[in-house]
């Protein structure tokens, strides 16, 4: 280290400046350099012996220099707490940082510059980046991400069908992404260029129902003072997606069904039938055979929406999905937030593989956000997820301490739990790529009872 002092003072701290792989150098309060450490020299290429006593914008380019001083003259006024820039110098990248010195009476005493080489953390970032496209590139299909065996006939039904103007129907357990198949459906369809109305038939009343479907007529009924255009209208040419249809009312399906068996409307209270262009896609969460067998939905209704029928699976089948769902999110909400993408945890990796989901895909978004916003560190450890995923963590540790009792060999029960068992194991090895320890480690158990395992199901 190199000081315009013989000396500058305890030569401990002389030794940690020397020492350091961070570059130092210190200017006094009139920006003239007292201070050069060995590493500062190796980062910026220069000779201590030649800036010492000159003043710090000396060692800048010339463009920069205007807005340095600017920058130091709020540091030295104390509008400015730091003051942090990239620096790239002979293919590395350094990141300087100036600070404001103060003694013990809160004056100025000068502005300390820090240069801390960053190119790995940079090059690293790039990587990653590169990799996430990838990875979104072999995953995704349109807005949706999946690259699981179970995803793969929903990506080929909607590429098939989205030319058509054949009826959809979308079931699937609730949080498993119906809507988003539905805007896949329409973005891709010939539809694109005209309207996806969207309507919750669960969210609003029965009264509200028909006039928000078919529309109303000036002076219809109190409070109706201009006509107003049902969602069929507002749909024209273009995509209506039904959701929930599960939970419309049997008067309200019936005139639904005669919407779309005549393809004309008749807002409430007109005598006109209005033409009405619009391909149908239907989600529901219900089972609506068991609705139409109860004498809850109609039957006919049932037949005209299932045209063609497609099923989402829920996500505790889709395991292979569920770490490049979290890398979406983790970067959609760190960017959202302002803040570094977070990092997960071992720990937090296999309590999120081992989760069961009751709320699918909407869940896990909901958890990643929450983590996103409440992680005080860059890695996202199991502490950081909900209470119910570290619960199911705990239970895949105590399966394997303390075995359940399982029915009679041969019993019903006992064949569909094996069955289940077997599925889970096959799912555990495609997703860590056949490798035992890591497939062991998602299931919550050891090397050896897998292997066991593996031997008894062939």
């Amino acid at each position: 280290m190199t000081t315009t002092e013989s000396e500058p003072g305890n030569a401990v701290y002389r030794a940690i400046l020397t020492s350091m792989g961070e570059g130092i150098i210190f200017a006094d309060h009139t920006n003239k350099i007292v201070c050069v450490n060995a590493a500062a020299e190796q980062i910026r290429g220069i000779d201590a012996a030649n800036y010492l006593g000159r003043d710090l914008l000396a060692i800048h380019s010339p463009p920069a220099r205007p807005r340095i001083g600017a920058i130091l003259e709020s540091l030295k006024g104390g509008t400015l707490a730091f003051h942090t820039r990239p620096l790239e110098v002979k293919g590395r990248i350094f990141e300087n940082s100036y600070y404001p010195i103060k003694d013990a009476l809160d004056r100025f005493v000068g502005t300390l510059m820090v240069s801390r080489d960053i190119t790995e953390r940079e090059h690293l970032k790039e990587e990653n980046s590169v990799l996430r496209d990838q990875l979104l590139s072999e995953s995704s299909f349109g807005g949706m991400i999946g690259r699981s065996p179970a995803m793969q006939p929903v990506f080929q039904m909607i590429r098939s069908t989205a030319p058509l103007d054949s009826t959809i129907l979308i079931t699937g357990e609730s949080g498993t992404g119906k809507e988003l198949v539905a805007r896949e459906l329409h973005g891709k369809s010939r539809r694109s260029g005209s309207p996806l109305i969207k309507i919750n038939c669960a969210a609003l009343p029965e009264n509200l129902l028909e006039s928000e479907l078919f529309g109303f007529e000036k002076g219809a009924f109190t409070g109706a003072f201009k006509e107003r255009k049902g969602k069929f209208e507002q749909a024209h040419r273009g995509t209506l997606f039904l959701d929930e249809i599960g939970e419309l009312p049997l008067s309200a399906q019936a005139k639904l069904l005669r919407v779309l068996q005549e393809k004309t409307v008749e807002r409430i209270g007109g005598n006109r039938e209005i033409q009405v262009d619009v391909r149908i896609v239907a989600a529901t969460n219900r089972d609506l055979r068991h609705d139409v067998a109860a004498g809850q939905f109609r039957e006919d209704l049932f037949y005209r929406l299932n045209v063609i029928p497609i099923e989402l699976p829920p996500l505790r089948e889709r395991l292979e999905d569920i770490l490049p769902l979290v890398t979406v999110f983790l970067s959609r909400f760190a960017t959202d937030m302002g803040r570094p993408e977070l990092r997960l945890s071992r720990e937090a990796k296999e309590a999120l593989l081992s989760h069961r989901y009751p709320g699918n895909v909407r869940e896990l978004k909901n958890a990643m956000e929450r983590a996103t916003a409440l992680c005080s560190g860059d890695t996202l450890t199991i502490d950081d997820l909900p209470a119910e995923f570290r619960q199911g963590s705990f239970a895949a540790q105590a399966e394997e301490s303390e075995p359940p009792h399982r029915p009679a060999q041969g019993s019903l029960l006992s064949t569909k739990l094996d069955d289940k068992e077997e599925e889970l194991i096959r799912q555990a090895l495609a997703v860590s790529g056949n490798r035992r320890a890591e497939a062991a480690r998602l299931l919550g158990i050891s090397r050896k009872t897998l292997w066991k395992k593996m031997k008894r199901y062939r």
